[in-house]
């Protein structure tokens, strides 16, 4: 786009740069155009305008990505329950007895896990289990507090799911993150984590919204990917539960 904006201005006919929109409908009945207002996008407008449809890819990806990691939460503990069912809360095997938990089949507590919509009520009960996991989300290779990474990477999907990656109040959006993870310890953030919810916000005339687009290192070709990172921490934080936690507890004949 800018190399044909260069090159329409070098032969005199930037006007070109502009595109010209007019948005109508077919009537319902007659078929005909119902024309509802029409705009004439300069250069400008049509880079931001680019921009902005990538970020929302992005954010589609992240949501994506979300789900596929819930799910797979989802199958592990439910793994946990069918191995091991006193390890799950009372109320999730509420009715049953030792004796006929033992005769369920791995599908009725996958449909029980699926029928539990929250995931850190899942994951809490992975960090009873196995205290190894709280360990690991404090102190680990990236630096960062995972179990308040994971709620507010869930809270950035909640957003882009629901409101279009647009977030009415920062401020709320901030307390109920840290409140979702445990640590709102009566609004005094932790600098860092709050710093971490920064990196993906960004704020503009119509308020604030999520951005997963990358940023450029000033003065480097290189740039700092964030879908990149939440996704290789998902990443990450599965394969540590499944790999170090439920595989060789659960499955060990199944270990290389």
């Amino acid at each position: 786009m800018v190399k044909n904006h260069q090159s329409l201005i070098e032969n005199g006919m930037e006007q070109h740069s502009s595109s010209l929109h007019n948005m109508f409908f077919r009537s319902l009945i007659s078929g005909e155009p119902i024309f509802y207002d029409h705009m004439s996008l300069d250069f400008d407008r049509r880079i931001k305008d680019l921009i902005n449809r990538r970020n929302k890819h992005y954010l589609w990806l992240l949501a994506e990505a979300f789900e596929y990691f819930e799910d797979l939460i989802e199958l592990m503990y439910a793994h946990m329950g069918h191995k091991e069912p006193s390890a799950w809360p009372s109320k999730e095997t509420k009715g049953e007895t030792a004796a006929s938990l033992a005769t369920k089949p791995f599908d009725w507590y996958l449909q029980k896990a699926e029928s539990n919509k929250k995931l850190h009520a899942k994951l809490e009960c992975i960090r009873k289990r196995f205290p190894a996991l709280a360990a690991a989300e404090k102190s680990n290779h990236f630096g960062i507090d995972l179990r308040f990474t994971i709620c507010l990477i869930e809270m950035l999907r909640h957003i882009v799911v629901h409101n279009n990656g647009r977030i009415r109040d920062l401020t709320k959006f901030i307390q109920r993150t840290f409140e979702q993870a445990g640590m709102s310890n009566n609004g005094n953030h932790d600098p860092q984590k709050l710093q971490q919810i920064h990196n993906f916000i960004a704020t503009d005339s119509r308020g604030h919204r999520v951005v997963m687009l990358e940023i450029p290192q000033s003065g480097t070709p290189f740039h700092v990917d964030r879908l990149g990172a939440i996704i290789n921490w998902l990443l990450a934080y599965s394969d540590y539960i499944y790999h170090r936690l439920i595989r060789p507890t659960y499955f060990p004949s199944q270990q290389a």
